[in-house]
């Protein structure tokens, strides 16, 4: 298999498990799919009421409140993010309080004790051979003049996947947010740029931080494309496309980024870029929403979808699907389901504040 068709074949693999986040040189993931969706739904962060719905992709029906019927209790938390791991177990990342709640991923049953060591304002995971990455911002923070917090001690957690238990925690810059994985380097998104990391031998030793010097403010989340190459937002710009091997960065594109989120994910070809973003008047009212994609060759940018409030989108790997929703963080959401075309092909209520989509 040439290098190029390796990559091609590890995205795809890779794509399969929903955690379009980590590319191995020497071996390709694969897992079924089930063709289900675990819809996390945020929650108000003063109310705990996240919760998770699942969705079923050929039959288009939704369960709501899956954990609540699953294990009895509410998940008492404001779910920020997640992860499939390979062996579809779904990690999903809260704050308030802080852990991370490890539940089957088709039962939505606890599988064993949330993580909690270690963690202050977790963001994002990764779950890799045997070794987990979290980032976290960390607790201590700077007030800056707008009167926003920056948490400047932010840093990367990392765990035996085995036991969970705490190996080490490094810093890595200021309000760390998403993070991939390349052989043995560990990419994260911090307001100094994209930070990489030595991962080999649990090193964690800092080899680069990359940033194009025409773009400004905070890196925020990563995803790889179907040539392996990372692309990163800056909400302030766009999108960049970064050289895992080289780390340089080989292209620059305008797009609008949500400001406040600033996430992206890939196309299940690996060909286009997904963004999305809110406009909100001088009342922060939003009045338009749309979801851009964004040409990894050429760099074109369209719109493809548009609403009033959107905060997340994802891409099925198996239907290429794309996934998003009207946004209520006061009253249940409204799930979108929209075809590669722009087309919408169903919709389905699911909880306060959905955001983001798990594939499995």
């Amino acid at each position: 298999m040439t290098k190029s068709n390796f990559f091609k074949s590890a995205l795809i693999a890779i794509a399969a498990i929903s955690i379009l986040s980590c590319i191995k040189e020497n071996s390709v993931i694969t897992v079924p799919m089930d063709k289900k969706v675990i819809v996390i739904n945020q929650g108000n962060y003063t109310e705990h009421s996240a919760s998770i719905s699942l969705y079923d992709e050929v039959t288009g029906q939704v369960e709501n409140r899956v954990f609540e019927t699953a294990n009895g209790v509410s998940i008492g938390a404001t779910i920020i993010s997640g992860t499939i791991a390979p062996n579809k177990q779904a990690y999903l990342i809260c704050n308030n309080p802080d852990k991370i709640e490890i539940i089957d991923s088709k039962s939505a049953k606890v599988a064993t004790t949330p993580m909690t060591d270690g963690l202050e304002s977790p963001r994002a995971a990764i779950v890799l051979d045997n070794r987990i990455y979290v980032s976290n911002w960390g607790y201590e923070y700077n007030v800056l003049p707008s009167g926003y917090w920056e948490f400047n001690k932010s840093y990367i957690a990392v765990y035996d996947l085995s036991t969970k238990a705490l190996i080490k925690k490094v810093l890595v810059g200021t309000d760390a947010e998403g993070i991939v994985i390349y052989g043995n380097r560990l990419f994260v998104a911090v307001k100094e740029g994209v930070r990489v990391l030595d991962i080999t031998g649990d090193q964690m030793t800092t080899v680069a931080t990359i940033r194009a010097s025409s773009v400004t403010g905070a890196a925020k989340y990563l995803t790889f494309d179907k040539n392996a190459r990372v692309w990163a937002s800056f909400p302030d710009k766009g999108v960049i496309q970064v050289d895992p091997v080289s780390l340089v960065v080989t292209n620059v594109v305008e797009v609008p980024i949500d400001y406040m989120d600033g996430y992206i994910t890939t196309d299940n070809t690996g060909e286009k870029i997904l963004t999305y973003y809110t406009k909100f008047n001088s009342s922060y009212m939003p009045e338009e929403a749309s979801i851009y994609t964004v040409d990894v060759n050429s760099g074109a940018v369209s719109k493809l979808f548009s609403g009033t409030y959107f905060y997340g989108v994802g891409v099925s790997p198996s239907t290429g699907n794309i996934f998003t929703a009207e946004v209520s963080f006061t009253s249940n959401s409204v799930m979108k389901v929209v075809g590669k075309d722009g087309s919408l092909k169903g919709s389905a209520t699911t909880g306060v504040g959905t955001s983001r989509y798990l594939f499995f």
